[in-house]
């Protein structure tokens, strides 16, 4: 019974990741990688630089790929930060926000440069992270809004690279 469901879960899972490879590595033929400057579709100035930096290093010390220039890349990794939404995540019992959430939302293209096609695409890939409302918290955890972005930012890095050498 359990091998029956075992099998079963791996079709349903499968099947779900039928947009992406379902080889689970990344091809043989791509060995290196360009990370062009994300697009900003916002008005949060300033992220482009961090985002693509972040993915920059993910795929170093990921090791699958080395990071070189665009015209010289087997692959090259296109995105545009389409949106950063804050929202009140976390309520004190006067329903005064403590803690604010901040997802930065990228539209992501990974281009295998060698066989001229999109190996895997996303509208909407997402990082997120918590930050406090309030810097003056005075606790050793508090979070600013700006090591919040950088959270969120490295989220936004490693999914990417999880679906660039994964292909989930």
């Amino acid at each position: 019974m359990r091998i029956k469901l075992f099998i079963l879960h791996l079709i349903i899972l499968y099947a779900g990741c039928g947009y992406y490879s379902v080889s689970g590595s990344l091809p043989a033929h791509i060995k290196t990688a360009a990370v062009p400057l994300f697009l900003n579709e916002t008005t949060e100035a300033g992220m482009v630089e961090e985002v693509t930096d972040e993915v920059e290093k993910a795929i170093i010390a990921n090791g699958n790929m080395k990071i070189v220039g665009e015209f010289q890349a087997d692959a090259v990794v296109n995105g545009s930060i389409i949106d950063v939404i804050e929202e009140a995540d976390v309520y004190s019992k006067d329903e005064v926000a403590g803690q604010f959430k901040i997802r930065i939302i990228a539209r992501v293209a990974f281009f295998d440069r060698v066989k001229n096609r999109a190996i895997w695409e996303e509208e909407s890939l997402e990082g997120w992270a918590q930050y406090d409302a309030s810097e003056s918290s005075g606790s050793e955890e508090s979070v600013s809004r700006e090591e919040g972005i950088n959270k969120a930012i490295e989220m936004l890095a490693k999914e990417i690279i999880d679906r660039t050498v994964t292909g989930w």
